[in-house]
Order: structure tokens, then sequence, then C-alpha cells
């Protein structure tokens, strides 16, 4: 894994973060490291993560159970958009005819 930042390394390079927050950020399952022999690892993902979890909640003042919604909320957000580029790249593929009856479709002019 090339981008693996220990848990000090993220605490580093997020300012308000403490280990007693992410640790309690983990317990809530909102944010999973993975497990390596050297011990828990964060990817570049979790850190952007961990830093809108800390913006919410100080700059906002977001509640532990209104983050955990958010972050489910952007997980399915983020699920549909990958499901949405899988149609696009088949749709892609496809005879420039099919392509644009789903076109017309698409806009209503069945």
């Amino acid at each position: 894994m090339t981008d693996a930042y220990a848990p000090d390394q993220v605490i580093a390079r997020v300012t308000s973060l403490t280990a007693e927050r992410l640790s309690h950020f983990e317990r809530l399952r909102i944010v999973t490291p993975v497990t390596t022999p050297d011990g828990p690892r964060y990817r570049t993902l979790d850190i952007r993560r961990i830093t809108l979890l800390c913006e919410l909640t100080d700059d906002f003042e977001v509640n532990e159970d209104a983050l955990v919604i958010i972050m489910s909320l952007l997980d399915q957000l983020h699920g549909a958009h990958s499901k949405l580029e899988q149609v696009m790249q088949a749709i892609g593929a496809e005879p420039s005819e099919t392509k644009l009856r789903l076109l017309r479709r698409l806009a209503g002019d069945d």
C-alpha cells in the first residue's frame, strides 16, 4: 500500500486531531484503518474523511449522531457515483445507434 499512514502521522497532518479523537471516530465506525503487520494504517482517503469530520465538529458543531448519518450519506453518494461511471463506460462501448437511442430516451423523446 503506497499511501499508508500510521496514526501519529495522521495526527501530525490533521491539526485539530488528537489520538483520543481518532479513536472516537473509529469507535463510531466512520473511520476504519487498514490492519497491517506494522499496525493500523490510514489511506489518503481516510485522512480526507478525518479532516472533514474535524471540520464538521469544530466549525459547524455537528454532533456524533449527525456525523454518522452524514458520512453514511457521503458513502452512499460515492457508491452511486461509481455505479454511474460504470454505466457510462458501458454505454460508451455500445454502437452509435444504441447511444443515440439511449440519449433520446434520457431526454424524454421516447
